[in-house]
């Protein structure tokens, strides 16, 4: 493997920026026709593409949703997605403001440091490293920073279909090493019923995001308060977290409160709606209750669903639908994600394989994810990094941060797979 130099301290400054830039999804500033999804990614993005032009390269920004930095010749384009937007922060534990970005003991914190301000930062300046030193590359290379990934619908990638060229192949550092070749489908299910004057009025909150496993929940009941904290986590791993939700429901419940979306909350799991399904290329469905809202009128849950990539959504919806039917809910399908398969000897898969073996010395087979990345937005492309085996999963959660040492070898890695899928023909 070709060792590359590095900046190391003005790629840290630059990220500093960029992490002192609140780009939280749907709360982050004004919307308007420059910033369709507000003005907060809308400043991200033009962070980066500033950045990018002062380091030679094209750019372009598309109406806040999304933009591109783009360098070098050729007919074919290699991409690499990485997105601008982050979660939202309860700031009730963090170590820093997590929109300072703050170096402590080798670790550099603030939200959206992993999870992809940082990744899309070292990718800039792999590309700026292989622009400076001559190679001759046979593709031009773009990396494209969308502003609407983490609320699943995407607009930033619709927006950049309407006018922009699709990759020939790309990759996304977004999840982990090495190559992930398939992607769970990611569904969406609204959980309701409509309530009448006799039943026992409630009031009940919870989650604000499908994809994070809820960590507050309150409810009131007969002018009594009820709460329950939780430990938020990915939705595509809701085992690492602690779901408040569920939580406040058996409180509920042990209170002798009787009222159907306690009782709907109680089976709320994956045996409790027949939904344990599963599939050798992508393992198990798992479930998150993550948003929830009782009124006097109406009980409503959604849910974030990762489905196996051979599995019907479908079957499964019909499996809740036909679960909750007694209690008198219905369910229904408000948002689903195709899964995403790439074959394992693809030549996209095989040369980032043979990268990461080339700059780790480990020889790791690729695997699948239920998360869900910008690979799924175009064909031939995968997940690749940039979290390493063993590494600490921090991103969506409290004191989200990135190890330098980290970002170093993922910069010599970016290096070298940008370098090696630029000069395939």
């Amino acid at each position: 493997m070709k060792q590359f130099p590095l900046n190391e301290q003005q790629l840290l400054d630059d990220l500093k920026g960029l992490l002192r830039i609140k780009s939280v999804n749907g709360d982050c500033g004004e919307v308007s026709e420059k910033a369709l999804l507000g003005a907060g990614i809308n400043e991200a993005i033009e962070y980066m593409l500033a950045l990018g032009k002062k380091f030679g390269f094209k750019t372009k920004n598309l109406d806040g949703c999304c933009g591109w930095i783009e360098m070098g010749q050729g007919d074919q384009m290699v991409g690499i997605l990485a997105h601008m937007d982050t979660v939202s922060v309860d700031e009730n534990g963090w170590v820093a403001n997590p929109f300072d970005g703050t170096l402590i003991d080798g670790k550099l914190y603030g939200r959206g440091v992993i999870d992809d301000k940082g990744p899309a930062m070292v990718a800039l300046y792999a590309m700026k490293t292989l622009a400076d030193s001559g190679a001759n590359l046979g593709k031009r290379v773009r990396l494209i920073l969308g502003g609407d990934e983490e609320a699943g619908d995407w607009r930033c990638m619709t927006r950049y279909k309407q006018t922009e060229e699709t990759p020939s192949c790309a990759f996304t550092p977004d999840a982990e090493y090495p190559t992930t070749f398939a992607e769970k489908g990611i569904l969406h299910v609204r959980i309701f019923r409509h309530l009448d004057s006799s039943i026992r009025p409630i009031s009940l909150d919870c989650g604000k995001m499908f994809n994070i496993v809820p960590a507050y929940a309150a409810a009131t009941v007969d002018g009594v308060a009820y709460e329950a904290t939780g430990v938020a986590a990915h939705a595509m791993e809701p085992h690492k977290g602690v779901n408040a939700l569920l939580k406040l429901c058996d409180t509920l419940r042990e209170k002798g409160i009787d009222h159907p979306f306690v009782k709907m909350a109680e089976i709320a799991n994956l045996d409790g709606f027949h939904i344990r399904f599963s599939d050798e290329p992508s393992g198990a469905l798992t479930l998150n209750p993550s948003i929830a809202k009782v009124t006097d009128s109406m009980a409503e849950l959604f849910c974030d669903i990762r489905v196996p990539v051979t599995v019907d959504v479908t079957k499964v919806v019909q499996a809740i639908s036909d679960s909750v039917a007694p209690l008198g809910f219905t369910a229904e399908n408000t948002h689903y994600s195709e899964p995403l398969y790439v074959e394992k000897d693809s030549p996209l898969v095989s040369t980032l394989q043979r990268v990461y073996l080339e700059c780790t010395g480990e020889d790791i087979p690729s695997n699948s994810t239920g998360g869900g990345t910008y690979a799924r937005a175009f064909d031939n492309a995968v997940a690749f990094g940039p979290m390493f085996p063993g590494e600490e999963v921090t991103y969506h959660q409290t004191n989200e941060y990135w190890a330098v040492d980290s970002m170093r070898r993922n910069y010599q890695i970016f290096v070298n797979t940008i370098k090696a899928l630029a000069e395939n023909a």
